[in-house]
């Protein structure tokens, strides 16, 4: 690269606007759903974060982007990456490695005349370039993030136990015993998806709040955010919902999955919480990993984030995590506030929790 590189920065409604011109740059290189250009401009509409994107170009060209998202919390101008947490793939857009520095440079700058901040940018590539840049000029940690379990050679180096099919099939036999009809229903029509979705957001805040925990699609926004991504994927082809129904009617649990080329990836899933016993959300994850194996044209299977018992496979893959903080009394104030919650729930009694979640 020889063209003398500028960068831009374009906040709130231009930031929306710089997306919209910038769709067939990131598209050409996002590595997964929520790295793509309808997933970041769904969140810079629907999501609370200030939209800030950040575009090297060389001459009119863009070269590299970072899509970035601001919150004020306690004082302090809270940065990360647009879409936040919800992201288990983050990425910083660069054609190369002059462009990535000169991208580092410019988040760099530009944080450090934001008064008192924090930074955190999650779900990173290893080794990125831009990663180095902050750590450089930001003073800021890089550790590593949580595993992310997966399925590598799914129908060939890798075949589901006999027992996961068995566990499957002892849900359908539950129904059947109860005296009550099943049906399995995959749906790739976003016409019908959104008439299957506000039943699937009620179960899985219903399902959080069982376990004694807030859902994350509480928050207005987040479930707005929730649907049209949903959506949206569907109706690109991007993505399928799997459904458990008990006599024609009862969601007895469900699972979303994405496309990525040649990987699925579980977006989500849940059982009823009024009905563990015929295991919804198990059925609805082997109908989900049972396509992946199915289909000729697919050779890896990701869970996202988090190890639990549910998730099986041969292989796990790790991003990292790079946060840095404008003063040490901005993360020590967040590490007391979370502390203090955790003694909280710790000494109240679970159905106290579920009714203070529920809430």
């Amino acid at each position: 690269m020889t063209a003398d590189l500028l960068s831009t920065v374009a906040t709130g409604d231009a930031a929306r606007a710089e997306l919209g011109r910038l769709v067939t740059y990131v598209d050409r290189h996002s590595v997964a759903f929520c790295t793509s250009s309808w997933w970041l401009e769904a969140a810079a509409r629907l999501l609370p974060a200030e939209p800030v994107v950040i575009t090297v170009r060389a001459g009119p060209a863009p070269v590299a982007v970072a899509a970035l998202g601001v919150t004020k919390k306690r004082g302090a101008r809270r940065i990360s990456l647009l879409g936040g947490e919800l992201n288990d793939y983050g990425q910083l857009f660069h054609d190369d490695e002059p462009a990535a520095v000169a991208l580092g440079e410019a988040i760099a700058a530009w944080t450090a005349e934001q008064g008192r901040w924090s930074l955190d940018l999650d779900q990173l590539p290893p080794g990125d370039p831009v990663a180095g840049v902050l750590v450089d000029r930001l003073g800021a940690s890089l550790g590593e993030g949580p595993p992310m379990p997966q399925i590598a050679g799914l129908g060939t180096d890798y075949r589901i136990s006999r027992n996961r099919v068995r566990n499957a099939q002892k849900a359908i036999n539950r129904v059947e015993a109860d005296g009550r009809t099943w049906a399995r229903l995959t749906i790739e029509d976003a016409e019908v998806v959104d008439r299957w979705l506000p039943r699937v957001v009620e179960l899985r805040r219903g399902r959080d709040h069982g376990v004694g925990r807030r859902s994350h699609l509480d928050d207005p926004a987040a479930r707005s955010f929730y649907t049209a991504v949903v959506r949206e994927a569907v109706a690109r082809g991007r993505a399928a919902m799997n459904l458990f129904l008990v006599d024609d009617d009862l969601l007895a649990g469900y699972s979303v999955v994405m496309f990525d080329g040649a990987t699925h990836r579980f977006f989500d899933c849940r059982v009823a919480d009024d009905h563990q016993r015929y295991r919804g959300g198990s059925v609805c994850e082997l109908m989900a990993v049972t396509r992946a194996r199915d289909a000729e044209d697919v050779t890896g299977f990701d869970w996202l984030r988090g190890r639990t018992e549910a998730k099986f496979g041969n292989d796990e893959l790790f991003r990292v995590r790079v946060t840095a903080s404008s003063h040490r009394s901005v993360v020590a104030i967040d590490e007391w506030e979370q502390a203090t919650r955790q003694r909280v729930k710790a000494v109240l009694p679970a159905a106290a929790v579920r009714r203070l979640v529920a809430r």
